[in-house]
């Protein structure tokens, strides 16, 4: 891991030495902490349950990643998600009243929330700005085009909203190059990095922030996130300590057993599906486990592609000659001069054909034997980066894609959800914090907190 920031108390006050009954007290709570946990266990969501502490949830998309707070013993006492379609789902799983636009509501949220108790506030601001892309384009240095996009203003909305309430614990979880993208000020007038911009707005608070892959946790994917924790300065004698004894994911309690090595371990319960037709592209038994079927032309594409080679239909050999040297992004076989159409290609106005432009990485398998990569909001498209089964002919359905984010099978998802063959609720699995993240924090939470009461 890689600690981006550490924020400091304040220099003109002196941190207090830990005293000798804090840690006893520290100690004596890890050594009562749920020690490790079943991943099976955790997926028909039934793991141990920790002791009580409350939550305020900002961006909270479908919940998903609040499930996993409610499954450690979190009770969610306000939610924001501005999309009708996910706070729908968000009620049916967590049951909190979810504000709308926290730019229109923030006050009203705040107001309800006066004189009471909160444990923690979690914000996972809209990440579309902070995309690798976007990075690689050399954005990530220009303010000015970050201001473009209203979206990439919204943290400041919550750092309004964790300063009225002042909960116990914060956390921001988004893309990795979030934490270190340069953005104006809301009034345009100061120029930072994202987490400069924290830092200074929750300087009552102790935090880190670092960068972490998500299969460090125990996700059977490659997701690397950055997390920002703070902890506020006036509730414990050292919060630096606790910060790190706690909060830290490294010191994250709950550590699974039996969690999957590779794609093929976390999905292969999972009936075989096939993409070539409606029949055999759906399972009877489960709504989400179903996947598009092609058209003849397409499917020719992803069948072509030796099952288990993690190899893309780029590299799909000449189905006449067997040749498999003609290079990538060609569509006419070096060797026998042959039309390549099992490479994906589109049609000119004489019959002819030629490549499609792309990535190396479109159109491309899933290696069997490593983790999952990046589950993302576009899993139904084959044409997108890495979407394709390792072994079969087709995407992964939406239900693959939940067991790769962790999410329990015990996660509602409304039948109004299921229009447009699930794409919605892809969407949702794609851009959700896996909830065996947020089940490991809620837990080391509910230490802190239960710690803090004695």
């Amino acid at each position: 891991m890689k600690i981006i920031d550490t924020v400091l108390p304040p220099p003109a006050e002196k941190a207090v030495a830990m005293s000798l009954e804090d840690k006893s007290m520290i100690k004596k709570k890890q050594n009562e902490k749920i020690g490790g946990i079943d991943y099976k266990n955790f997926l028909t969501g039934t793991p141990p349950l920790g002791k009580p502490f409350t939550f305020v949830s900002l961006f909270s998309g479908a919940g998903i990643g609040d499930y996993g707070l409610k499954l450690a013993g979190g009770l969610c006492l306000a939610a924001c998600e501005i999309d009708p379609h996910r706070s729908a789902v968000h009620r049916a799983n967590i049951g909190a009243h979810v504000w709308g636009n926290i730019r229109e509501d923030k006050e009203n949220l705040i107001a309800t929330l006066d004189g009471k108790k909160i444990d923690l506030l979690i914000a996972t601001p809209p990440c579309q700005g902070f995309s690798t892309a976007n990075a690689r384009r050399g954005l990530r240095e220009d303010p000015n085009h970050a201001s473009k996009d209203e979206r990439n203003h919204l943290f400041f909305e919550a750092l309004y909203v964790a300063r009225k309430l002042k909960p116990t614990v914060i956390i921001f979880e988004n893309v990795p190059n979030f934490l270190v993208r340069k953005i104006r000020s809301e009034n345009g007038k100061m120029i930072g990095r994202v987490h400069e911009f924290i830092s200074a707005s929750l300087s009552e608070y102790v935090g880190l922030q670092e960068v972490i892959c998500f299969s460090e946790i125990g996700v059977p994917q490659r997701r690397r996130r950055s997390v920002a924790i703070f902890v506020r300065n006036d509730k414990f004698s050292d919060p630096s300590n606790i910060l790190t004894n706690y909060l830290s994911p490294e010191n994250w309690p709950a550590q699974p057993s039996g969690t999957p090595s590779n794609i093929i371990e976390a999905i292969n319960d999972l009936q075989a599906l096939d993409g070539i037709d409606e029949t055999t592209a759906i399972s009877p038994l489960d709504p989400l486990h179903q996947v598009p079927h092609h058209s003849e032309k397409h499917y020719s594409w992803i069948s072509s592609i030796p099952h288990g080679s993690g190899k893309s239909a780029w590299e799909n050999k000449c189905s006449y000659c067997g040749d498999e040297q003609t290079p990538i992004f060609t569509v006419h076989c070096n060797n026998c001069g042959a039309e390549m159409k099992n490479r994906p290609h589109v049609a000119n106005k004489d019959g002819s054909i030629r490549a499609i432009k792309g990535f190396k990485t479109s159109y491309k398998r899933m290696l069997p034997n490593e983790l999952a990569p990046t589950i993302t909001t576009a899993s139904g498209h084959f044409s997108s980066d890495l979407k394709l089964h390792p072994t079969q002919n087709r995407v992964l359905s939406a239900r693959e894609c939940a067991r790769l984010q962790a999410i329990p099978d015990s996660f509602t998802w409304p039948p109004e959800q299921h229009f447009r063959k699930g794409y919605l609720i892809r969407e949702m699995i794609g851009e959700a914090v896996p909830p065996l993240v947020t089940y490991r924090f809620g837990i080391a939470i509910a230490n802190l907190i239960n710690a803090s009461q004695l």
